[in-house]
Protein backbone atom coordinates (compact mmCIF):
# COMPACT_ATOMS: atom_id res chain seq x y z
CA UNK A 1 0.00 0.00 0.00
CA UNK A 2 2.50 2.53 0.96
CA UNK A 3 4.41 2.04 -2.64
CA UNK A 4 0.64 2.75 -3.98
CA UNK A 5 0.64 5.86 -2.01
CA UNK A 6 4.04 7.32 -2.88
CA UNK A 7 3.55 6.83 -6.86
CA UNK A 8 0.20 8.82 -6.48
CA UNK A 9 2.38 11.49 -4.24
CA UNK A 10 5.33 11.40 -6.95
CA UNK A 11 2.70 11.81 -10.15
CA UNK A 12 0.28 14.50 -8.53
CA UNK A 13 3.38 16.37 -8.06
CA UNK A 14 4.44 16.14 -11.51
CA UNK A 15 1.23 16.86 -12.52
CA UNK A 16 0.42 20.01 -10.01
CA UNK A 17 3.06 20.93 -8.59
CA UNK A 18 4.02 20.53 -5.13
CA UNK A 19 1.91 18.56 -2.61
CA UNK A 20 0.08 20.53 0.62
CA UNK A 21 1.10 18.51 3.44
CA UNK A 22 -3.25 17.57 4.29
CA UNK A 23 -2.82 15.98 0.80
CA UNK A 24 -0.25 13.61 1.48
CA UNK A 25 -2.00 12.63 4.68
CA UNK A 26 -4.90 11.76 3.30
CA UNK A 27 -3.41 9.80 0.89
CA UNK A 28 -1.00 8.27 3.45
CA UNK A 29 -4.16 7.33 5.61
CA UNK A 30 -6.31 6.01 2.54
CA UNK A 31 -7.66 2.94 2.04
CA UNK A 32 -6.40 0.52 -1.12
CA UNK A 33 -9.73 1.15 -2.90
CA UNK A 34 -9.76 5.20 -2.35
CA UNK A 35 -5.89 5.05 -3.84
CA UNK A 36 -7.10 3.35 -6.50
CA UNK A 37 -10.08 5.52 -7.91
CA UNK A 38 -7.45 8.74 -7.21
CA UNK A 39 -5.02 7.19 -9.49
CA UNK A 40 -7.42 6.45 -12.33
CA UNK A 41 -8.74 9.84 -11.71
CA UNK A 42 -5.59 11.71 -12.11
CA UNK A 43 -5.80 12.63 -15.53
CA UNK A 44 -9.38 13.72 -15.96
CA UNK A 45 -8.98 15.83 -12.45
CA UNK A 46 -8.26 19.70 -13.75
CA UNK A 47 -7.12 20.08 -9.95
CA UNK A 48 -5.93 18.78 -6.94
CA UNK A 49 -8.70 19.82 -4.97
CA UNK A 50 -10.68 18.31 -7.84
CA UNK A 51 -9.67 15.11 -7.43
CA UNK A 52 -8.69 14.71 -3.60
Amino acid sequence: MQGKADSLKRLLARRFGPLPAGAEQRIDTAPVAQLDAWLDGIFDAASLEDLI
